[in-house]
């Protein structure tokens, strides 16, 4: 069967981060699907039909399930795909056999890039959207890990649901707007919690290192 919905990965941020595999098939498309910036950033065709993602998924999952046809529908989404993305949930929607998933370059990627360090013994945990995670067991647990934040779920929010690090030294990175010029990557200390100015989305990188 011929795949009908594609999902590009975009990138973290900037433009020139997508895959060229990426770029051919949004050239491709019939209806292309994503935010207002993953549009304007990556279509460049202005006769293409676009339907905009913002609040509402349920909707316009629908919509593309009642239009895909013999469409070729792509679907813009930021990072990876299937890294705690919208990729997941339109697989289960349409199923494997008519999607296809176009990598792309995840935001913990480019930011372990910036700060010139493996990611291998990374464990990844996100709290974007998602307040019931255990923090204390996730710092008790990985002595090297990732936390994905969000306005909400933010570095005040951890600081509150663990109360005091675990015993040892820790190190802490925050980084905010990922490739963009407005991008920061800060060396923190667990007393900047409280009062760190974050953009939006960030993510924090997390090292215990041996006393």
């Amino acid at each position: 069967m011929d795949k009908k919905i594609f999902i590009v990965g975009c990138g973290p941020g900037t433009k020139d981060l997508i895959t060229l595999r990426g770029k051919k098939v949004i050239e491709k498309a019939d209806v292309i699907v994503g935010s207002t910036r993953l549009i304007a950033d990556f279509v460049r065709k202005r006769d293409i039909r676009t339907l905009v993602l913002e609040n509402n998924y349920q909707k316009v999952l629908e919509d593309v399930d009642r239009l895909k046809g013999d469409k070729r529908v792509v679907f813009l989404v930021s990072g990876d795909p299937l890294f705690h993305s919208l990729g997941e949930r339109i697989i289960e929607r349409f199923g494997r056999e008519i999607c296809e998933a176009v990598p792309g370059v995840s935001s913990f990627q480019y930011a372990f890039c910036q700060i010139k360090e493996s990611w291998k013994d990374y464990s990844v945990f996100s709290i974007h959207g998602d307040k019931d995670i255990d923090i204390n067991k996730v710092f008790k647990e990985n002595d090297r890990f990732i936390l994905l934040l969000d306005p909400e779920h933010n570095l005040k929010f951890v600081k509150i649901k663990i109360g005091s690090i675990p015993k040892g030294k820790y190190r802490f990175y925050v980084a905010s707007n990922l490739s963009m010029p407005t991008e920061k990557i800060s060396d923190i200390s667990f007393a900047d919690f409280d009062n760190f100015p974050e953009e939006s989305l960030s993510l924090l990188i997390v090292r215990r290192e041996d006393e």
